[in-house]
């Protein structure tokens, strides 16, 4: 690789900084992950002292916390709520020692005709990859054999450390998504699932480094991306979710190479290190949230807002001076410029103002009627009108009108999610309760997993990715008509269960006639997506791809709100020659 690379540099400078930050020989911890882990909530407290913290703390500063009934609790009432809290707690902790087939992180066996439907699925979609990327694979051929060789001896001999189908989800969809878009980054996907091997740092290091000496950085960006992403999580996310996000991580640091990629990565971690000094302030903020009312300062309130400002200031300082000035060195010229330019100047202008303007009119007229409606909803009622905005918003007026406009837009959102996650979860004010109270609405038992609420991020995760990779439409078809109508039939009409799973079979055919009926909306009637699917796309194929979906989504203990759109994307890739 030259040295004029500035992926390669910025790898270069990520591996220095990752062997100054290796401290012990079984853990890589970065600068923000040790802290971030103090300044999260528990996985065992989160779900009662955020709420309190964000729902009653903030209340006193507006002076109204007698008045709602959150005053002063009485002795035996703390008493009680204590030994329920260590009960639930012991509960929590004996679930979480059972060894599951993945999926929900608490514990849910999911059974064992479950596990080989879900491992079958994916195991049919690497066989359909590599034939479809065959000769990526002999081409490479010998550095294949050699990592699949060591990957089933340490999976051998370390089988007590996974279960199925998680290791399939770790070690083989990073590889199946590689061949099936990628192929010229086989080598680089094939090292990051080494690099997830139980074994010992300097063991891994040393293996990667004989296997590949020309790129022996992978390991140490791969490691430390990783633990950031386990510390930042803790519980919210399962072994395989952290592994998946890790190495799509480290993809999106070395391999972008369009505009939008380099956007969203500059976005994502330039955020990241903005937040990076401000990490002891958001502590203390923590630290306030958690103390029990009687025990805090009485200058609580203002204590907390001076730690806010000061960390406002923090972060747009390293925006406007840091990552403004990485964004110069790339566009040429400052990016305000460029973003004025591009709105309002270049070719193209016009039609990206009324795609934003008609982006901005859906949501205020969605959030309107949701906020006014959502009261009569049940939970999974709110969640699934969503996925159906998801539709309005971006089919209709999205990668078929502008690809690299919603590419953009998508890029910002999913940052500016990002940022808003991490103002709830450590109550930074005045924006993090009000967050948290607009976000707790439509929480299900995967939010409760942890500190993070993941279900917003990986809907706008799920519906970006095909986006990001191919301009499909795909994600937006497989959340807001399949997933969907499958929640929707299937709790209402279900009756016939698949094994053991609480998914339906009523469900899972409304989810494949739903997303077959969105694929072909997409591929004959809206203009502009017949290209982007592939003209040589059968609508036979179609069919197979949803029906082969919804069995996953009907199987998978994985989040579906990513996992699934991903695979039908796959899919739909094996059946056609683009």
């Amino acid at each position: 690789m030259s040295s004029s690379n500035p992926t390669y540099s910025l790898a270069e400078t990520s591996r220095s900084l990752s062997q100054k930050t290796i401290v012990s020989p079984g853990r890589t911890i970065s600068k923000l992950s040790s802290v971030s882990t103090s300044v999260l909530p528990s996985h065992s407290n989160h779900s009662l002292s955020l709420s309190r913290d964000l729902g009653v703390s903030e209340a006193s500063e507006a002076d109204t916390s007698d008045n709602q009934g959150h005053g002063y609790e009485r002795p035996g009432h703390r008493q009680k709520d204590h030994r329920l809290k260590l009960k639930t707690e012991n509960k929590k902790l004996n679930r979480r020692t059972i060894k599951v087939f993945d999926g929900y992180k608490d514990g849910y066996n999911l059974g064992l005709w479950k596990k080989c439907m879900e491992s079958l699925l994916i195991v049919m979609a690497l066989v359909l990859a590599i034939q479809h990327s065959w000769q990526a694979v002999v081409q490479n051929s010998q550095f294949v054999l050699v990592c699949a060789s060591i990957l089933a001896t340490v999976l051998f001999l370390k089988k007590s450390y996974w279960s199925m189908p998680s290791v399939l989800y770790i070690y083989l969809f990073p590889t199946i998504l590689t061949l099936v878009d990628y192929p010229q980054y086989l080598r680089l996907n094939l090292l990051s699932s080494l690099c997830s091997l139980p074994l010992r740092p300097e063991i891994l290091s040393n293996l990667i480094m004989a296997i590949s000496p020309s790129t022996p950085e992978i390991y140490y960006i791969h490691a430390n991306v990783t633990e950031i992403v386990n510390s930042l999580t803790t519980t919210s996310l399962s072994s395989a979710e952290c592994s998946l996000a890790g190495t799509l991580l480290v993809n999106l640091l070395l391999n972008a190479k369009s505009m939008e990629m380099i956007f969203l990565r500059i976005f994502i971690f330039g955020s990241y290190f903005s937040l990076l000094p401000a990490t002891p302030l958001i502590a203390k903020i923590m630290k306030l949230s958690r103390l029990p009312r009687h025990r805090r300062p009485a200058n609580s309130a203002k204590l907390k807002l001076i730690y806010a400002s000061s960390i406002y200031s923090i972060f747009l300082f390293n925006v406007l001076i840091f990552v403004r000035w990485h964004l110069h060195g790339l566009l040429g010229q400052d990016p305000f410029f460029f973003i004025f330019n591009y709105l309002f100047v270049e070719d193209g202008s016009k039609s990206r103002l009324k795609m934003l303007a008609y982006w901005i009119t859906w949501l205020i007229i969605g959030i309107t009627f949701i906020e006014k409606s959502a009261k009569n909803w049940t939970i999974d009622i709110r969640r699934k009108v969503w996925h159906g905005m998801v539709v309005g918003m971006f089919l209709v007026c999205g990668t078929g009108s502008d690809a690299h406009f919603t590419s953009l837009s998508l890029s910002i959102a999913l940052t500016l999610f990002f940022l808003s996650e991490v103002l709830r979860a450590t109550t930074i004010p005045p924006l993090g309760s009000k967050i948290h109270m607009a976000l707790i609405k439509y929480t299900d038992e995967r939010d409760s997993c942890g500190p993070i609420i993941v279900s917003h991020l990986f809907l706008l995760l799920g519906i970006a990715l095909p986006i990001f990779w191919s301009s499909s439409p795909v994600g937006i078809i497989c959340l807001g008509f399949g997933d969907a109508c499958a929640s929707i039939i299937g709790r209402r009409f279900g009756k016939h269960k698949w094994f053991d799973s609480p998914k339906s079979i009523e469900g899972t055919m409304a989810f494949t006639l739903a997303a077959f009926f969105g694929l072909m909306i997409a591929k004959h009637v809206i203009p502009g997506y017949l290209p982007i699917l592939g003209e040589d796309l059968s609508d036979w194929w179609c069919l197979f791809t949803a029906a082969s979906t919804a069995i996953l989504e009907a199987t998978s203990g994985m989040n579906d709100n990513v996992i699934v759109p991903v695979y039908m994307y796959i899919f739909l890739r094996f059946g056609t020659s683009k």
